[in-house]
């Protein structure tokens, strides 16, 4: 076996065992939520469910408290699309104005949402619960979806620049020339030639929404409003937990986010190397 064969082996090796590492506790998560609670307290514990059970997908099904799971669902659903729809929308205005005009405060601009990404988003939580109850608007959905759209926005600035960036600039000014408003020219042009940019903006900030519990938890009080992400952190009750419930209640939080990264896994790879390479 030559050098480069042996380098490749190990780093494959290495790659395996990462893979493992990382996928290991999603592996545990499942079979725990298929245990029962005997076995899961066992002295020993077991890498497969000797006994497997379905009464944590079962319970979890049923009316939790007052308000049933598929309501929470919902909930979580309608946070994370609304912040999708207004995050994407105006981060490729954003992006696109940032791209393709030469401001003079284009990167003093570019500067403050880079460091709109270092801080710690919980520094938001006091002003702003302050201002959404002057504004009328906690217990609403409306509230959290500021919230996250806050920190999304500038995560998706970063990722779609890159993308307008590669635009030929001849390409605009064919679409000039053929009678394109600029606006037009922005629709029919520049967002269809980018929508891989678009598309790994718009997953990354579902997932976001989809997987927060910050936001609900601050500005949301009423159960028939909170989302998944609440309903399980209020599942670890103060004399203890059941956890092949509450594991049940993650595999079902995680299926979405599962489905998004098999089917868009193209887009995320390459929205992430194009904003770690391009100016």
């Amino acid at each position: 076996m030559d050098k480069t064969k042996k380098k490749n082996l190990v780093y494959n090796l290495i790659t395996i065992l990462i893979l493992i590492v990382f996928l290991f506790p999603i592996y545990w998560m499942v079979i725990t939520s298929l245990k029962t609670t005997g076995e899961i307290f066992a002295e020993v514990p077991t890498f497969f469910p000797k006994k497997i059970t379905l009464n944590g997908y079962i319970s979890q099904l049923s009316v939790v408290g007052t308000v049933p799971l598929w309501k929470n669902f919902a909930n979580s659903f309608m946070i994370a699309a609304a912040t999708t729809l207004v995050s994407t929308g105006l981060a490729t205005l954003s992006a696109y104005g940032l791209a393709r005009f030469r401001l003079k405060l284009s990167k003093p601009l570019l500067f403050i949402v880079l460091v709109t990404q270092m801080m710690p988003t919980v520094l938001f939580l006091s002003p702003l619960f302050i201002t959404f109850k002057k504004l009328g608007i906690l217990n609403t959905l409306l509230a959290p979806v500021i919230y996250i759209s806050l920190q999304s926005i500038p995560f998706c600035i970063i990722t779609m620049r890159p993308y307008f960036l590669e635009i030929p600039m001849e390409l605009q000014e064919a679409a000039t020339i053929d009678g394109c408003g600029r606006f037009k020219t922005f629709t029919k042009i520049m967002v269809p030639v980018s929508y891989p940019g678009i598309v790994v903006s718009a997953a990354f900030t579902f997932l976001w929404g989809w997987g927060d519990l910050m936001g609900a938890l601050t500005f949301i009080q009423t159960d028939a409003l909170q989302p998944l992400t609440v309903n399980m952190y209020k599942a670890i009750g103060e004399f203890g937990i059941e956890w092949n419930n509450l594991m049940a209640y993650a595999v079902i939080l995680t299926i979405p986010v599962l489905i998004i990264f098999l089917f868009l896994q193209k887009y995320l790879i390459s929205g992430i190397t194009a904003g770690a390479v391009k100016a």
